[in-house]
């Protein structure tokens, strides 16, 4: 696998765990029982702010390999043009 690929999976391993840690707060109180309302709060915030940096990441990634795409196509597009002009 290349190093995109891998970049990739974790960043939507991460998204998932954050998604799933926020849940798992919102549905079993029981496990921060002890902790204040400013702790849990807190602490789901930092897990959104991790989910929200992986989506930011994926789409820079794609984002990346659209630009990357659209200057190859470019090329081969340059590269039949030339080949044209040079038949003439």
């Amino acid at each position: 696998m290349n190093k995109k690929r891998i970049v990739k999976i974790a960043l939507v391993v991460i998204l998932l765990i954050s998604v799933s840690s926020v849940l798992v707060i919102n549905a079993y109180p029981n496990l921060t029982l002890g902790w204040t309302l400013e702790s849990k709060s807190v602490l789901k915030q930092y897990i959104k702010l991790t989910g929200f940096l992986s989506v930011m990441g994926w789409v820079y990634l794609v984002v990346e390999g659209l630009k990357i795409a659209k200057l190859e196509n470019e090329e081969g597009e340059n590269e039949v043009g030339e080949n044209e002009v040079g038949d003439e």
